[in-house]
Formats: structure tokens, C-alpha cells, sequence
């Protein structure tokens, strides 16, 4: 069975969709947990982190993730460089565990232009969700800035969403009922291809 793919902006609701999956017996798999135990264990992304920034991402001898978040958040560049030292990594080690993994997988990947990294064919599921509600529904879960969330918010950046294959998209302004209804209707629709 493919992999199923769920993406879409901060807050959208990416990580509950994911759970209701989990509840129909999908192993999950989360990028932003994978990517920090990356960054934790990898020498090679600790080093190229460690010569791109310097001592300003490192906190006790280790990669500090609220520094390189800051980092992140602020620049485009900053971003790039990043991305461009973490995801060859990641989805190296994401495209190991999709291909040895005899379990259906659901996987959350936030930034939908580098699912092509992946190496067989997925479904995706886009969470679209208005950016008051992702906004609101983030600063009630995390003990962060408001600024934090529009730095996180603008870098996520979509060139052209009509490119992508988006079969499948779940809309998340309502109640959670609304959105396990939604997710009901999709998972038959799914079962049914």
C-alpha cells in the first residue's frame, strides 16, 4: 500500500489527521521529530550547522533547536541553508524507513514542494485550514511568540499548489468532529481506489 502524506501549513492540523490514521492502524512518522533527531545524532548535519552559523546554534556543546530556530525564522537565506544541510539526510533516512517497512505509513511532512524527494509513489493529503484558525489553534498549543508564528508561517511558502498532485485535500476550520467527519470521507474514498 502507498504511503499516505499529509501536509499543510503550521497549524493546519496535520498532526491530529495524522493520529486519526494512527487510530486505523497506520504507523506515523513525523518529520519535524525526525529532523531534530537528526540534528541531534548526525555528525555530518551537527558540523555543517556548527560552520554555517557558528557558535550562535550551539548551546552546551549541542545544536540548540530554540537558537537555530531563531536562525530560521530569520531569514529566507538562513532558511535555505538549512533545508539545503538537512533534507538530503532526511529524506535519505525517510526513503530507508518507507522502503524496508512492511507497515501502512502515514507520514507529516510540513512543506509540501519536497515531497518529490520521496522515493515511490504516496498519496497526499493536504490540510487546509485559514491562517486566523492555524494561528489561534498554534499559540494555544505552544508557549511561543505570536511573531514566532508568522516568522514559521511566512517561510512556508507555497510557490504553486496547483502543480502539485493534491487529490486529496481535508479542510480544517471547524470542530474536531467536523474534521473526523471529513477525515471519514476521505479514508473510504482511499480504501476505495
Amino acid at each position: 500500500m502507498k504511503p499516505v502524506v499529509i501536509s499543510g501549513k503550521i497549524g493546519s492540523g496535520k498532526s491530529t489527521v495524522c493520529k486519526l490514521f494512527k487510530d486505523h492502524g497506520y504507523m506515523a512518522i513525523n518529520s519535524d521529530t525526525m529532523a531534530k533527531d537528526l540534528i541531534r545524532t548526525n555528525e555530518v548535519i551537527k558540523k555543517s550547522l556548527i560552520e554555517s552559523f557558528g557558535a550562535d546554534v550551539i548551546h552546551k556543546n549541542d545544536i540548540s533547536f530554540k537558537k537555530l530556530r531563531s536562525i530560521l525564522c530569520s531569514s529566507d537565506e538562513n532558511k535555505r541553508i538549512i533545508d539545503a544541510i538537512v533534507h538530503p539526510v532526511f529524506y535519505r533516512e525517510l526513503n530507508i524507513v518507507i522502503s524496508s517497512s512492511k507497515d501502512k505509513l502515514v507520514i507529516e511532512i510540513p512543506l509540501i514542494e519536497t515531497c518529490h524527494h520521496i522515493d515511490t509513489d504516496y498519496t497526499l493529503v493536504y490540510v487546509k485550514t485559514d491562517k486566523d484558525i492555524r494561528k489561534h489553534r498554534f499559540l494555544e498549543k505552544k508557549d511561543i511568540d505570536e511573531n514566532i508564528f508568522e516568522s514559521l508561517n511566512g517561510l512556508q511558502k507555497i510557490k504553486d499548489l496547483s502543480s502539485i498532485d493534491q487529490k486529496y485535500t481535508i479542510f480544517n476550520n471547524g470542530s474536531l468532529k467536523d474534521l473526523e467527519d471529513s477525515f471519514n470521507k476521505l479514508y473510504e474514498e482511499l480504501n476505495n481506489e
